[in-house]
């Protein structure tokens, strides 16, 4: 079966956990006392199913975190993995701009992954949301953006970022007048990722490096960047505690917040966040989607 009527199948079944609910209800009312039992336990598992499934994938939570030493005074709005196409839509993306409408940032910053098997031609339309942004808007690609695992959408979708006011970051130096500068790294998987440019130019002001594999910090070196802002992990998406580990895509344990890489020339400092977009199955657990406000100070 194709791998994106599967991932269909997932998102609109699911649906049918309401009658099953239903059902249960039915026959916790008519039956004795084991079945009652027994069906008000399918009955819990089926509520946390709807709950992983319709609310919390849905909700959007803003994380405020004051990272000192940066050398820098900045606040930034983090997320990532969007996810656009089959389980995430343009009204949801219209609900993120909306929210980070209302911070006190001085940027957004999308740290790749901003979709997910869109269909072909939908990429205008999905991203139109980003055009209302009120502060300037920098992105990397990420590995669903760049056929790993696929499609290769690569040049529409910077394409359709660019028209909506979106400065692609990959493999550049972006000058700022607030005492710092953005670099952007592009996909790990892709191999992308090479910092040779960043190195070439070494600056007295601090960089805000953004990749969207945290990974990629392992090839930076501290004089490289004050810090590395990123996504790719989900946070383990359903964040069942000991299990979400083993699904976290990240060859050094990184997870999520403020970590450090541990490189041969010293500690990089990187800050993940947990995105807002799902990939897999259409569930979050324990783990909403996530605005990172971040306030970078000296």
């Amino acid at each position: 079966m194709d791998k994106i009527l599967i991932k269909h199948c997932l998102f609109y079944g699911s649906y049918l956990a309401f009658p099953f609910i239903a059902y249960l209800l039915w026959r916790m009312r008519k039956s004795g006392k084991r079945v009652r039992m027994f069906a008000g336990c399918l009955l819990a598992l089926s509520l946390l199913f709807v709950w992983a499934r319709f609310v919390e994938p849905q909700m959007i939570r803003v994380r405020e975190t004051t990272l000192s030493g940066t050398g820098m005074n900045a606040d930034i709005a983090l997320i990532s993995d969007i996810h656009l196409g089959i389980y995430k839509d343009p009204e949801f993306l219209e609900r993120i701009v909306g929210r980070i409408n209302t911070l006190p940032a001085d940027a957004i910053v999308i740290a790749g992954d901003l979709t997910y098997e869109p269909e072909p031609g939908a990429l205008p339309a999905l991203f139109a949301p980003l055009a209302r942004a009120r502060k300037p808007v920098y992105a990397v690609l990420g590995n669903h953006d760049q056929q790993a695992p696929g499609p290769d959408i690569d040049q529409a979708l910077r394409q359709a970022l660019t028209d909506h006011g979106v400065e692609i970051l990959e493999g550049r130096l972006v000058d700022t007048r607030s005492g710092y500068r953005w670099a952007g790294l592009g996909d790990r998987w892709a191999g992308k990722d090479d910092p040779a440019f960043l190195k070439a130019r070494p600056a007295a002001v601090p960089t805000i490096v953004v990749a969207h594999n945290p990974d990629s910090a392992m090839g930076l070196a501290p004089t490289d960047a004050a810090i590395v802002l990123a996504g790719h992990t989900h946070g383990g998406q359903i964040r069942i505690p000991w299990l979400y580990r083993r699904v976290i895509p990240s060859a050094y344990g990184f997870d999520r917040s403020e970590q450090f890489a541990h490189t041969r020339e010293g500690d990089v400092r990187v800050f993940v966040t947990t995105g807002v977009g799902e990939i897999g199955l259409p569930m979050r657990l324990f783990n909403p989607p996530t605005i990172d406000l971040l306030h970078l100070r000296p």
